[in-house]
């Protein structure tokens, strides 16, 4: 069984404020959160710890998922994908609300 992916990355901030996101392979953000250093993310998005595995676990059942840090959001091919994708939902959900 393929594991489905799961990509961690720093989406922006500065220096004790940094915006860490998780993002399925089909675009969905499935977890965020405001982390004080780059060092904390991975920690904080679940890499090194079972912090929001339950929200991955819901998503994709338990088991069934793999977390993939990546250090440059804008050249990650899988990354650059799922971003393509949640912008295509984010579009389709705009028009669906006018």
């Amino acid at each position: 069984m393929t594991k489905k992916k799961i990509f961690c990355f720093n989406n922006d901030g500065k220096p004790g404020c940094y915006y860490g996101m998780a993002m399925a392979e089909d675009g969905t953000v499935l977890a965020e959160h405001i982390c004080s250093s780059k060092g904390f993310m991975k920690h904080d998005l679940g890499l090194t710890s079972d912090w929001k595995h339950d929200q991955y676990n819901h998503y994709y059942g338990a088991g069934s998922w793999e977390l993939e840090f990546v250090d440059d959001p804008k050249t990650h091919e899988g990354l650059q994908k799922a971003y393509k994708l949640n912008q295509e939902m984010r579009k389709n959900a705009e028009s669906e609300s006018s």
